[in-house]
């Protein structure tokens, strides 16, 4: 799995949930850029070492919402974008739910924070033999 891959199903879910009435943009919006838009923005990974090998993995995003019509469009969009983000879905069919999701909306631009979560888990690159010769000697 990578980031790449949960921004992909954030955007999916922003379509699903708005329409296409809404441009989306990741990373950075270009300038004279055109509203209402999202902005998908990756903000930081931690990962803690979980026993037998696998690792909690957490992703933090801001999902800001650019207005037409000034902050009060913000102010009722944030509610509207963390119920869209409760849950996402990868295209490889995996499900992921969004936590700690909070909103706070600053000039006029509302910015929707959410962790999605998940578990890696470390596999052992084993190395069999190839073959396996045995001689013996047989008495009488």
């Amino acid at each position: 799995m990578e980031i790449n891959d949960i921004i992909t199903a954030i955007s999916i879910k922003l379509h699903k949930a708005f329409g296409d009435t809404y441009e989306k943009y990741i990373d950075e919006v270009p300038q004279g850029f055109e509203t209402p838009a999202f902005l998908i923005q990756f903000l930081n990974l931690e990962h803690i070492r979980q026993i037998g090998k696998r690792w909690k993995v957490t992703t933090f995003f801001n999902v800001q919402y650019f207005p037409t019509n000034g902050a009060s469009e913000s102010t009722n969009m944030t509610l509207k974008v963390q119920q869209a983000l409760k849950e996402i879905t990868l295209l490889n069919g995996s499900i992921m739910l969004g936590t700690g999701a909070n909103s706070e909306v600053v000039e006029g631009i509302a910015h929707n924070f959410v962790h999605f979560n998940f578990f890696l888990q470390e596999v052992e690159e084993k190395t069999f033999m190839e073959s396996l010769e045995q001689r013996f000697k047989k008495k009488g």
